[in-house]
């Protein structure tokens, strides 16, 4: 009975820091105003994310264990471009992937997938919501949370990617963006290949 409001208050703690992020790159905006324009966009985003290297038997491996299951993945991403070059983007994305089912000496066994949620903020190289045609590499660092039946993992989180995007009409970016993201184990990691898709809508200016 008492699951409910603990939940509630995980993702309303969630929520905080995805807005604090949001607030701290547009402080640095408004900072660097006076260079130029500050741009201030809002995106959705959804896709597909893969695990890499995961639950695989170093006794039974083959080239086709190195990917799991494909797992979904949806977001919001808050762009914020304050100078020429380069642009703070803070996000929020939850996952979630399908069970994976080994066998082993006859024996299958299956294991639950991960319940996914992570934030954190994307510095990227360029305008990904300008003009146009356009690639954009981009770098990120945040916190994910993994959670399945009896394990959860919360610990810092990288990724790196490239994208690209078009602008269909004034205001309005298309994306699509393929990555890779790892969350670190200690001296291991949980590795994702994610491939997105996202529209973003043009705020400031």
């Amino acid at each position: 009975m008492s699951a409910i409001p603990w939940r509630s208050e995980i993702q309303g703690e969630i929520m905080k820091r995805f807005l604090a992020l949001a607030l701290l790159a547009s402080a640095m905006a408004s900072g660097a105003a006076q260079a130029g324009p500050v741009g201030v966009s809002v995106g959705v985003f959804g896709g597909l994310s893969v695990p890499v290297l995961q639950d695989v038997s170093t006794s039974s491996f083959s080239p086709s264990d190195a990917f799991g299951p494909t797992g979904s993945q949806i977001g919001i991403r808050v762009p914020v471009h304050a100078i020429p070059v380069v642009t703070l983007e803070p996000y929020y994305a939850k996952s979630n992937y399908k069970d994976r089912t080994d066998t082993i000496g006859g024996i299958s066994y299956t294991r639950d997938g991960f319940d996914g949620k992570s934030y954190g903020l994307n510095a990227i190289l360029g305008n990904p919501d300008g003009s146009g045609f356009h690639f954009f590499p981009y770098f990120g660092i945040g916190k994910t949370k993994l959670t399945r039946t009896g394990e959860e993992i919360s610990k810092a989180s990288y990724n790196f990617g490239l994208g690209f995007g078009i602008s269909p009409a004034q205001k309005i970016s298309v994306q699509i963006r393929g990555e890779f993201a790892m969350v670190a184990t200690g001296d291991t990691s949980r590795k994702f290949t994610n491939a997105t898709a996202g529209l973003t809508y043009r705020l400031l200016p």
